[in-house]
């Protein structure tokens, strides 16, 4: 029989789609009241993947925000509800929503992110949220399932994804050492 244990804590990322940087600017005091301060934001990168989400713009473009704590990984559920509410609050008259907001987090040996779409490689973690596992580490460097999306298996988001595991080393090292 296993030994129940608590898991490490991990790296809480969001991924953010928006068409201009005013509507990105105001969501950014929110998150930080309810997901702390903002660590590193990663460059800004036009979104040319899908059409998926042209009902928030035409012209999209991607920036990571990686905040401060360390979080339970249990919380995914709970921050993706939280974040789709405050999606709902940049939409007006005209549009639903007017950004995207993803969140996941880095674990040392995957990338995670939430959903409310099931699929097959998804798993259910509760409140209505699923979550699935994006890209792995793997002998130094990141490496794509199948399923993963073409963004995330991208050569641009690869010195992202490896300043996000360098920020979760980082402060897990810091963490550990002030508990010693």
């Amino acid at each position: 029989m296993g030994t129940i244990r608590t898991p490490k804590p991990v790296k809480l990322f969001i991924a953010v789609l928006y068409p201009e940087r005013e509507i990105l600017e105001s969501v950014k005091p929110v998150l930080r009241e309810h997901f702390g301060e903002i660590e590193w934001e990663s460059p800004h990168l036009p979104f040319t993947h899908t059409d998926y989400y042209r009902s928030i713009g035409e012209k999209l473009t991607r920036v990571f925000l990686v905040f401060e704590p360390l979080i339970d990984p249990g919380q995914l559920a709970d921050i993706k509800i939280t974040t789709n509410q405050i999606e709902a609050q940049t939409g007006d008259e005209e549009k639903e929503r007017r950004i995207n907001l993803d969140p996941g987090y880095f674990d040392g040996g995957k990338i995670v992110l939430a959903t409310t779409k099931n699929f097959s490689h998804r798993v259910y973690i509760g409140k209505g949220i699923y979550a699935e596992a994006t890209i792995k580490w793997e002998k130094g460097a990141f490496r794509p399932f199948e399923y993963t999306y073409p963004d995330y298996a991208s050569e641009a988001y690869q010195p992202i994804l490896l300043k996000i595991r360098e920020l979760y080393r980082k402060s897990l090292a810091e963490r550990e050492s002030s508990t010693r």
